[in-house]
């Protein structure tokens, strides 16, 4: 096959396999498809997860933005994206529901099914797993869409594991919008060497009736830093936890500096 090919046969399931696809936990785990191995849905996502601290697969806005929630949840120890079906239990559902398996369009082959996330979470009772398949609400009006879903729920309920599914609708809007604003400020390429986030940092306490803007506009002076890079660092200090926020409400300029706590007081953990 050309290598521009995106489907799948037999050797290529074979292939992937061997290499150790969908095997493994955290830092270790290979998702089944990556941002490479599938046409493009709309904008794929590859990024570094907090939690596991690999690079993740998301294969849309959607699946970015739900793996986000779950990546900043502080219950959440691991995330597995693309996660693969045994082949043999999907299409022994399918033909008890009578449908057809999912094949390639070109070779005919059966597809490896996959959930688009599997979620781990640290609970007092122990450890529980959920898995959720991230869908555009529109698709949930397709009867072959729905066919699919209820070969991957019944795949779950037959191994007693909370399966759902995730649309837009589900997924908190601020909460969202802040995670993915944020989410550009995991890394700075300038600052962390000369200790100037660690001096904002301990600034914050000084600064009590301050928004972020007042904040960090007085930090760009005291420190003689370029317009706007002390902002760059608060959000930093937020990406990072370093500083903790209500995240459901909105950050920007205007809020006021109260609201970030210092690294050791509690913290809102997201969760959906």
């Amino acid at each position: 096959m050309p290598r521009s090919w995106y489907g799948f046969d037999e050797a290529k399931i074979a292939r992937f396999l061997k290499e150790g696809r969908g095997v493994g936990a955290g830092a270790d785990y290979t998702p089944w498809l990556t941002v490479q191995s599938v046409p493009s849905r709309g904008r794929s996502h590859r990024f570094e997860g907090r939690i596991t601290g690999r690079v993740h697969h998301l294969l849309s806005d959607l699946e970015y933005r739900a793996f986000l929630i779950y990546d900043w949840s502080d219950a959440v120890s691991d995330i597995r994206e693309q996660f693969p079906l045994d082949r043999d239990d999907t299409r022994r559902i399918a033909a008890a529901m009578g449908v057809s398996h999912p094949a390639d369009a070109k070779s005919k082959v059966d597809l490896v099914m996959t959930t688009d996330l599997v979620i781990d979470f640290a609970k007092p009772e122990g450890p529980a797993m959920v898995a959720r398949s991230v869908k555009p609400s529109s698709e949930l009006k397709k009867p072959r869409t729905l066919e699919k879903l209820e070969i991957e729920r019944r795949y779950w309920a037959e191994r007693s594991v909370d399966w759902g599914i995730v649309t837009e609708r589900e997924l908190p809007e601020t909460l969202v919008r802040n995670l993915v604003k944020l989410a550009g400020y995991r890394s700075i390429q300038e600052g962390a060497s000369t200790g100037i986030v660690g001096r904002i940092d301990r600034e914050h306490g000084v600064w009590t009736e301050a928004n972020l803007r007042e904040f960090c506009t007085a930090m760009d002076a005291r420190f003689a830093l370029e317009t706007g890079r002390a902002l760059e660092i608060a959000y930093h200090l937020l990406a990072t936890g370093a500083w903790t926020t209500d995240l459901h409400e909105t950050i920007d300029e205007t809020t006021p500096l109260a609201r970030f706590m210092r690294r050791g007081a509690s913290a809102q953990s997201a969760s959906a």
